[in-house]
């Protein structure tokens, strides 16, 4: 049960996502520059346990690109359709009618950084085949007006 206004909000888009879910916890997410960042666990209705991040452009992003929320949300629905490593998009809120500013909802990949790595190989490997992935898109087949 959420316990301030701020975790009332993100049970609010719980609902909205997967209704009759439960706001199990929230935690911030470091490393936002253009967007504050906070993920969430929740537990669906069958039990079981999901997360996912909520990204809300700073108001500086905002003033740039009014439609910041709006472009990053479409563009990951491209190429998570594309089939990149991407996070899934889930779900917008260009108006702000839950947080009072646009805000979206996608997929929490679990991981952490790693800058010593182990496997330097097969990490270069991985980059160089999602990056041919990206260069093999045809961009003129897809609406990037936005």
């Amino acid at each position: 049960m959420p316990t301030s206004p701020v975790e009332s909000k993100f049970a609010a888009l719980i609902q909205t996502i997967a209704p009759r879910s439960k706001l199990l916890r929230t935690w911030p997410l470091q490393g936002g520059m253009s967007a504050a960042m906070t993920a969430l666990e929740f537990e669906r209705p069958d039990g079981q346990i999901s997360k996912m991040i909520v990204r809300q452009p700073g108001e500086g992003t905002l003033q740039r690109n009014p439609q910041a929320a709006a472009n990053e949300f479409k563009l990951l629905q491209i190429m998570h359709a594309l089939g990149l490593a991407t996070p899934a998009p889930y779900y917008l809120d260009q108006a702000g009618q839950i947080f009072g500013a646009p805000a979206l909802a996608i997929e929490y990949i679990e991981g952490k950084p790693e800058f010593a790595l182990a496997h330097i190989a097969d990490f270069t490997q991985q980059m160089a085949t999602q990056l041919a992935k990206l260069h093999r898109v045809d961009r003129a087949k897809l609406d990037l007006a936005f």
